[in-house]
């Protein structure tokens, strides 16, 4: 998923989107013979509760969202992109304010039609990875790197990086200058368990590590 800077293509699609959802014409809000929402919706939430008016729009599969979903505010200027999978956030997300980015991070979906799911995660201690169960009701996980950015300069302030919603890394940057962010890649680079690929049999079952 490509950053935004500005916002001014998702506020020309959520502006088409828009029209057309109120022209009824394309395929858009569109439902099949089991009245389960399918391909592309356009839906607008009016404010209530002193939360503000928004609208959002992606595609729907089997009545839950799939793919990339936007949200703008009541003038179209860009809130959000988010990755979906069967109805959960699954994969890279943007949140803006005022049109400017200010975090960027990445979820882990669990599987709905399951009770419980599995997620991948790297022993700290031991570098090594390993399964561990996860509740699918918990819906998503925070699970990589996250980074939040001041939206006037557009600098980085902070890195954190999760695993199924634990904390294992922070860094704050006040501001960040050329050579943090340098260090700041090489120190991400070099750290254990990145640095280490897991040597996988062709039925995807790991066996071993190697540098």
């Amino acid at each position: 998923m490509a950053v935004l800077t500005g916002g001014t293509d998702t506020f020309a699609q959520a502006r088409s989107a828009d029209k057309r959802a109120k022209q009824g014409t394309d395929n858009l809000n569109k439902t099949d013979q089991h009245r389960r929402k399918q391909g592309m919706w356009f839906l607008r939430h009016e404010a209530r509760m002193g939360e503000p008016a928004y609208s959002e729009f992606g595609n729907y599969k089997d009545d839950r969202k799939q793919g990339t979903w936007y949200t703008v505010d009541a003038e179209g200027g860009i809130q959000s992109i988010e990755e979906y999978s069967r109805n959960v956030l699954n994969g890279s997300v943007q949140y803006y304010k005022k049109g400017k980015l200010v975090c960027t991070g990445n979820y882990r979906g669990l599987n709905p039609d399951k009770k419980f799911d599995s997620v991948e995660v790297v022993d700290i201690n031991t570098y090594e990875e390993k399964l561990v169960a996860v509740p699918s009701e918990w819906g998503s996980v925070k699970h990589g790197i996250w980074r939040y950015y001041d939206p006037v300069s557009g600098k980085l302030m902070r890195e954190e990086e999760y695993q199924v919603d634990d904390l294992i890394f922070q860094k704050n940057f006040t501001p960040l200058t050329y050579a943090d962010s340098i260090q700041l890649q090489q120190s991400y680079e070099q750290r254990p368990h990145n640095l280490k690929k897991m040597v996988r049999t062709r039925s995807g079952r790991a066996t071993s590590y190697t540098d």
